[in-house]
């Protein structure tokens, strides 16, 4: 039984690594050896090209810009609000809690399409007002710009901050500031010096992770910035594909993307690890809320206004266009689902796109959360030599942009004998190799969770390993999974930055379909695609209430 069990063990093992090569090792390398080496052998010609041109530097600074305002003022409209919901008596937490999540989830190039309908120079709807109606030009504001892209990714990005930070400030110990108030230090002075350096790690990594998906995102980047003229290091890479493609130099500046990430995370372990951040001691206590008094209605008023910014006007305006015949002023005059009937039973391009993205998303979950798991029972069950670098692979694509891991996907694949190119396998490879991260995580914290002594006891009375899996482990993590197959399913059904690079017209998805429609002017078709798309982002999120309720019980 022990020997079927080793070679059971060996065979999982050998899968594991397999997928984590296809997925993962061996693009990344294909990448890096197509910045490396042309026709003539190794060469840094692509590299000094990159670094010599203004229509690549200017790229570069601009994303570098972009990032550092994006968590500037992630940081800014993040952590006052997990400071209120955290720490204060103010009213509506639940609501200020539920628009970070919103924000969140709501996919970026979306809320750039709404906000080019408000605010676009010449035809958006409330510069058309202001200018031409009430005559206050000063009020108007032009969407392409510097200004409109940072606003536009804030509303995406400042939700990791919330997150992060409510989660820190929950987690110190009040006794510490308790033991501060003691000696005569006031409540603002207690926050500024106890708590604010206490949750540093917190706020750190929460604005890292905005300035990293800040200069990643490839819709909102291309829908406002390239009309501006503001070119940015992923619409760059994506013009690199025009016919005839320059693969070197695409490769390159990828790897300027994974230098600018890989220098963001050691800046801030570097920070990190010269200092100490304990929060919880032995006998911790729940802070005490401050009472504002009036200013608890300032704050809530704050938060309103980033959920009538990031969630309300966007989405009240795709909603308001995807209903009018003809977008303007008096578009409540002639209401119609005519784009609708358009989009879902008229238009064959969306029809399909919608089918694929479904079909991809459940698929790359599914086949994610199956790797996921297995990676991450490799890792905490057994024994086997390098099971921990098996982790760290798995984690490579954090810091891999979607248009970067599309860039490596397509050179691995164009040396390959077998062709993928425009097919919707390499879609799913590149779903699931960019979002397996989320999947190893949920599974690992899952499986962590389950005593390993359950699963001995199972076996010392002669269970099998098929039986002690099917009746013990995976009853017991089978939240977590589902948790995972939903983390990576949003995503994927939003996803842009990979696709624009990867699909054909036979495999068009629902995030390439709406970028292209508004490409060629369908304004009210598209804001009725963009409402499907939310809609089923939404009707997915439900099913996870519901089912997640259901799971939560076992």
């Amino acid at each position: 039984m022990l020997r079927n069990f080793a070679r059971f063990e060996n065979l999982v093992v050998v899968m594991a690594v397999f997928c984590l090569a296809l997925l993962i090792i061996l693009p990344v390398g294909s990448l890096l050896a197509s910045a490396f080496w042309d026709k003539s052998g190794f060469t840094l010609d692509f590299f000094k090209e990159a670094f010599s041109s203004r229509s690549y530097l200017m790229p570069l600074v601009n994303s570098l810009i972009l990032g550092a305002w994006t968590g500037l003022f992630s940081v800014l409209i993040g952590l006052p609000l997990a400071w209120s919901v955290a720490r204060t008596n103010m009213p509506g937490k639940g609501f200020v809690a539920a628009t970070a999540i919103l924000s969140y989830l709501a996919p970026p190039f979306l809320t750039a399409i709404a906000f080019v309908n408000l605010f676009s120079p010449n035809a958006g709807i409330l510069n058309v007002l202001f200018r031409d109606v009430l005559g206050l030009n000063f009020l108007t504001f032009n969407v392409f710009s510097m200004a409109g892209l940072v606003l536009v990714t804030v509303m995406h990005t400042f939700p990791f901050v919330f997150l992060l930070a409510r989660s820190g400030l929950q987690s110190v110990d009040a006794s510490l500031e308790e033991s501060a108030q003691i000696l005569g230090a006031g409540k603002w002075r207690t926050l500024v010096s106890i708590t604010g350096p206490l949750v540093a790690p917190a706020i750190l990594s929460g604005t890292l992770l905005a300035f990293v998906n800040a200069i990643a995102l490839f819709g909102s980047q291309a829908i406002i910035g390239l009309p501006g003229r503001v070119v940015t290091l992923p619409t760059r890479i994506y013009s690199l594909f025009d016919y005839p493609p320059e693969y070197g130099l695409a490769s390159a500046l990828s790897l300027l993307f994974i230098l600018i990430t890989v220098t963001a995370l050691y800046l801030q372990r570097s920070y990190l690890a010269k200092r100490s951040f304990i929060t919880l001691g032995g006998k911790g206590s729940r802070p005490q809320l401050i009472d504002l008094g009036p200013w608890r209605w300032v704050l809530l008023a704050f938060g309103v206004s980033i959920f009538t910014i990031a969630i309300l006007a966007p989405f009240g305006t795709l909603i308001a266009v995807s209903l009018s015949e003809s977008w303007g002023l008096d578009f409540w005059r002639g209401l119609t689902l005519k784009h609708y009937k358009f989009i879902i039973f008229d238009y064959d391009v969306t029809q399909r796109a919608i089918v694929n993205s479904l079909y991809l998303a459940c698929l790359a979950a599914t086949l994610a959360i199956l790797i996921g798991g297995i990676v991450s029972w490799i890792d905490l069950r057994t024994k086997v030599p390098g099971r921990k670098l098996m982790d760290y692979a798995a984690l490579i694509p954090l810091g891999l942009p979607g248009i970067v891991m599309a860039v490596a996907l397509i050179r691995f694949w164009l040396n390959m004998p077998i062709t993928l190119y425009g097919t919707l396998t390499i879609l799913l490879l590149a779903y699931v190799g960019r979002y397996i991260p989320l999947a190893v995580r949920s599974s690992n914290s899952a499986l962590r969770q389950v005593d390993p002594s359950l699963e001995e006891s199972a076996q010392i009375l002669g269970a099998k390993w098929r039986q002690v899996m099917r009746h013990i482990t995976f009853p017991l993590i089978r939240p977590g999974l589902f948790a995972g197959w939903l983390l990576v399913f949003v995503p994927v059904v939003q996803e842009l930055s990979a696709s624009i690079l990867l699909f054909s017209s036979q495999t068009m998805t629902l995030a390439v379909a709406v970028y292209n429609l508004y490409e060629t002017g369908y304004t009210e078709p598209v804001a009725a695609l963009a409402m499907i798309n939310m809609f089923i982002i939404g009707l997915a999120m439900w099913l996870a209430h519901r089912l997640g309720g259901g799971f939560g019980k076992v």
